[in-house]
């Protein structure tokens, strides 16, 4: 009977031993899930602080390109140039007046290019402006009328400023179009190399049938 309560007593310790090994465990893989959790919580708290200031740094870029002097001045450009018309008027000068309002678009590509720092927006205002200039040679007063609509500075304005504010939509086409943009750039530049040769030339015989007319008729009397 004794040796009886002997083994029951090592059993019973031998499975105090082994429940106390087993709880001993539970608790240690408790503390470690624990500390991953806090790990968890330190690395996602660190992802959002930098977030939060990279989305800070984002702000005070976009603030100080629009204070700065070029954005207003580009702005300016904006209001006179397609809001009152101006680039339409020069537009009316035959052959050389789109060139002329062309210029209004170079400190649109000096922001693009030395502010914003981007090429493939440099590109994207570069190409509007070609179409433009393309649109206002067409002849008969048709390229003319056309300028009083095409507003391709206001066009440059929005794309430059939504390419800035960080829109998805405007920075994806403008990226994902940048090697087929550069590739119609060329070929418009071609095209209005040789428009313009013809306008001049066309200009030219104009001109100097004009001048023959009216010597004819000075002659008449």
């Amino acid at each position: 009977m004794e040796g009886k309560n002997i083994l029951e007593n090592e059993l019973n310790y031998d499975a105090h031993n082994t429940l106390g090994e087993q709880d001993g465990e539970i608790v240690l893989n408790d503390s470690y899930s624990l500390i991953d959790d806090r790990d968890s919580l330190d690395k996602g708290s660190d992802v959002n602080r930098k977030e939060e200031v990279r989305r800070q740094r984002r702000e005070k870029e976009i603030r100080n390109l629009k204070a700065s002097k070029a954005y207003k001045f580009i702005s300016t450009v904006t209001t006179l140039a397609d809001k009152y018309f101006l680039d339409a008027l020069l537009g009316l000068v035959p052959s050389v007046g789109d060139l002329v309002s062309s210029i209004f678009g170079l400190p649109f590509i000096y922001v693009t290019l030395f502010k914003v720092k981007s090429i493939p927006l440099t590109l994207a205002v570069i190409y509007n402006y070609l179409v433009d200039i393309l649109l206002g040679s067409i002849p008969f007063f048709i390229g003319d009328a056309i300028d009083f609509f095409s507003k391709a500075h206001v066009k440059n304005l929005d794309l430059i400023t939504h390419y800035v504010e960080g829109d998805k939509k405007t920075i994806r086409q403008v990226r994902s179009k940048a090697l087929l943009t550069a590739f119609l750039i060329i070929i418009l530049s071609v095209i209005i190399y040789f428009v313009f040769r013809l306008l001049i030339g066309v200009t030219e015989w104009t001109w100097t049938l004009l001048i023959d007319m009216f010597k004819w008729l000075i002659g008449l009397f």
